[in-house]
């Protein structure tokens, strides 16, 4: 499946650039479910911490956890 390229310009006031970056811990997107050895963006917020963002469109993420077991380690 082609993934679309995505602008990683918010709508914020700052302007700040969301950073592609590699989630090799579990990291919990703003905009997504819990993302974990996969390619997720962030930025640093103005209070220090990292935010991240996955930037998929709404059927990538339904599918996504539509495909998510009922038992775990199914």
């Amino acid at each position: 499946m082609k993934r679309r390229r995505v602008a990683i310009m918010d709508s914020d006031p700052a302007g700040k650039i969301w950073s592609e970056w590699y989630a090799w811990h579990p990291v919990l997107p703003i905009d997504d479910s819990v993302f974990w050895l996969e390619t997720v963006y962030r930025r640093e917020s103005p209070e220090g911490l990292w935010q991240y963002r996955s930037f998929r469109p709404e059927f990538e993420r339904r599918q996504a956890l539509a495909n998510i077991p009922v038992c775990p380690g199914a």
